[in-house]
């Protein structure tokens, strides 16, 4: 029986609009897009700023170090950071829909400490209504680790056949499944919200 919904947050509850941010927000041109992209947002940098074993300002050091060439568009993008994610506008209210029904709703997510703190003020409303979330940022292990689940689990006095993982990433799924949560591939909000009240009504 399931009694926890556990939701990833990038491209589940928020949009992570990094093209958008540096484009539409920044001014970056395409070309520009493309070197920030390649060399700081889909980059193993981005990995290790996530995973929070380092202090978020010495990788934040080593991403512009990386794009050393452009002094200026580097420090606009790190000193308007909190609009590169946006919560979506069915979050807070599918969290507080599952919460009446009786579920109890975590959050598990790869996230930099400080980019976590910033949108949680700032940005994610949702999050105060949680039951309780682990963020990689904190805790220096990210998915799909296995002890970042295992984490969530102990925490909180969970069991993972009581608990459905909605996450966007398949290796994550993978992870989840293997440790014996219930779990759904989030492609879409009117899909995933469809397939995890078929799990529910089981």
């Amino acid at each position: 029986m399931i009694r926890n919904v556990v939701f990833d947050i990038g491209m589940v509850l928020a949009d992570f609009r990094w093209h958008d941010y540096m484009l539409k927000d920044l001014g970056f041109d395409e070309a520009l897009v493309s070197v920030f992209r390649d060399r700081l947002v889909l980059n193993k940098l981005w990995d290790e700023y996530d995973l929070g074993q380092r202090p978020p300002e010495d990788v934040v050091a080593d991403m512009k170090a990386a794009v050393s060439e452009y002094p200026e568009e580097a420090e606009r993008f790190f000193h308007n950071i909190v609009n590169i994610a946006e919560a979506y506008p069915y979050s807070t209210s599918w969290i507080r829909e599952l919460q009446a029904k009786g579920y109890k709703v975590y959050l598990l997510s790869n996230y930099p400490r400080d980019t976590f703190e910033m949108h949680e003020r700032e940005k994610f409303e949702f999050v105060k209504y949680v039951d309780g979330k682990v963020v990689s940022g904190f805790e220096g292990i990210a998915k799909p680790d296995p002890r970042i689940y295992e984490l969530l689990l102990s925490r909180y006095g969970l069991k993972a056949k009581e608990c459905v993982f909605l996450d966007d990433r398949q290796v994550n799924i993978d992870t989840a499944r293997s440790l014996g949560f219930s779990t759904i591939l989030f492609t879409s909000y009117d899909e995933a919200r469809e397939t995890l009240n078929n799990l529910l009504r089981a």
